[in-house]
């Protein structure tokens, strides 16, 4: 069963929103609110790996999301907990075997600083590990739209503080998980892990951003093998290139009833 496969969780979640004061341009005090952002030192079997800033809304999720997509562990069952302890700023992963951090070495020597927010980072060859993705889906434009005015309806951190980015994994126009972060990437491995966790599949889902759809945003995305990937923004030319490549839909500058989709229209259904 799924659950005898999922590691331990601390459930260290934490506000992701404080209030403040401020001045307005009349020199008035007002008050305000800012979203939180907080360090996040990942160890894996007491190797360091990488800090992150986060939310920390739900950052056992992001953990083990970031270390699906970056094949730092391959099998749910390895892990067996994630301890966060935000005293430290530290996520203790501890795998069953316990040699995870050793055997990742030469991954973790390979590595790319991308232009994810808060400076993201690709370990290895990505693009060589890429597979391209089938064909068969299908998206109507109305469950586009339907499913752009519910994210539009969603009670976020934006709304309350801004300063943050929001990623949707949506079956047609139903939301099955939204997640909020300081960067999209962050975001993004959450609702990885997330799928991991529930042994939910990406093949027949949709993926919505409101940040750009750069390479690692695309390749994180063909990872986790969802074909249809959507922004309010748009796509940089690399991103563009790597959805060619692994044969994803990339639909951008999406807000209200328009959007342009700049590869893979096969899967989008215009007349519906």
């Amino acid at each position: 069963m799924l659950m005898d496969r999922r590691p331990f969780f601390s459930q260290a979640r934490c506000e992701p929103v404080v209030a403040g004061t401020v001045l307005d341009h009349n020199g008035q005090p007002q008050p305000t609110h800012m979203p939180g952002e907080r360090a996040l030192t990942i160890y894996l079997d007491k190797r360091e790996i990488v800090t992150l800033m986060t939310l920390g809304q739900n950052p056992e999720a992001l953990v083990l999301g970031y270390l699906r997509n970056q094949r730092l562990i391959d099998d749910l069952y390895d892990i067996s907990e994630i301890q966060v302890s935000w005293e430290v700023n530290a996520a203790a992963v501890s795998t069953r075997r316990g040699d995870a951090g050793e055997r990742c070495e030469e991954v973790l020597r390979r590595r790319t600083v991308t232009s994810g927010c808060g400076q993201g980072t690709l370990f290895g060859n990505a693009l060589e590990r890429l597979q391209t993705l089938g064909g068969g889906f299908k998206v109507a434009r109305s469950s586009i739209f339907e499913l752009l005015a519910k994210v539009r309806q969603l009670d976020t951190v934006y709304k309350r503080s801004g300063a943050v980015h929001g990623c949707v994994l949506a079956d047609g126009a139903e939301i099955l998980h939204h997640v909020e972060d300081i960067g999209r990437h962050n975001a993004v491995d959450s609702i990885s892990g997330l799928m991991w966790m529930r042994g939910e599949q990406g093949s027949d889902k949709l993926f919505y951003t409101t940040g750009r759809l750069t390479s690692e945003m695309v390749i994180k995305g063909a990872e986790m093998g969802i074909p249809v990937l959507i922004s309010r923004s748009g796509t940089t030319e690399m991103g563009l290139d790597v959805a060619r490549h692994c044969g994803v839909t990339l639909i951008g500058r999406a807000k209200h009833d328009r959007f342009l989709v700049f590869s893979g229209s096969e899967r989008v259904e215009f007349n519906r």
